[in-house]
């Protein structure tokens, strides 16, 4: 049976996102429990670990799931067509996860895990980018990079701009960061 239409196994990560967000609204991520997750999913450890090798791994997942979540919703990712709206629209994207899930956030940018949170959420967003720019080269849009190149770039400059902008307790509004980053953008 195809793990992606197992009610059981979707029902498991749903109950599992869940309970990470409330967790992490509560606690610094280091401090969350493979026993209180499964707790607070009513699952069985033996069930989560059927799935993950610890919560690292959970971490990338959850992560994944949001980046496929927002793919499904903001169609401006979908493709590098317009490579401008393309960035802007993760930044966006990434703003407005920020906003919704404020308590999440301030945890993980006080957690001492932070370089390795960050350093999960590179990789994931760096996997998404890059693939979508193969796949847009090969509908025969011109890249001015590697692929690799261009996501390790723009995935650098996305974190690291967004985290500056919330340590600075957010002087200045999602607008005017996001005209800001199109300033940018559209004098490359």
């Amino acid at each position: 049976m195809d793990n992606k239409y197992d009610l059981r196994i979707v029902r498991t990560y749903k109950s599992l996102t869940e309970a990470f967000l409330q967790l992490m609204s509560e606690k610094h991520f280091e401090d969350i429990t493979i026993n209180e997750l499964c707790e607070r999913a009513m699952i069985r450890r033996t069930t989560f670990y059927k799935h993950f090798a610890d919560k690292y791994e959970f971490f990338r997942f959850f992560i994944w799931r949001l980046q496929t979540d927002f793919d499904t919703i903001n169609t401006a990712s979908a493709d590098y067509n317009d490579s401008k709206s393309f960035y802007v629209s993760i930044i966006r994207h990434l703003i407005v996860f920020f906003r919704e899930h404020e308590q999440v956030v301030q945890n993980a940018l006080s957690s001492n895990l932070m370089p390795t949170l960050l350093d999960i959420l590179s990789e994931q967003i760096t996997s998404d980018i890059a693939e979508k720019v193969k796949a847009s080269i090969k509908k025969g849009i011109n890249v001015p990079a590697s692929p690799e190149v261009v996501a390790a770039f723009f995935t650098g400059a996305i974190i690291h701009t967004v985290r500056w902008w919330l340590m600075q307790k957010k002087q200045m509004s999602e607008e005017t960061l996001i005209e800001e980053v199109e300033k940018i953008l559209f004098a490359l």
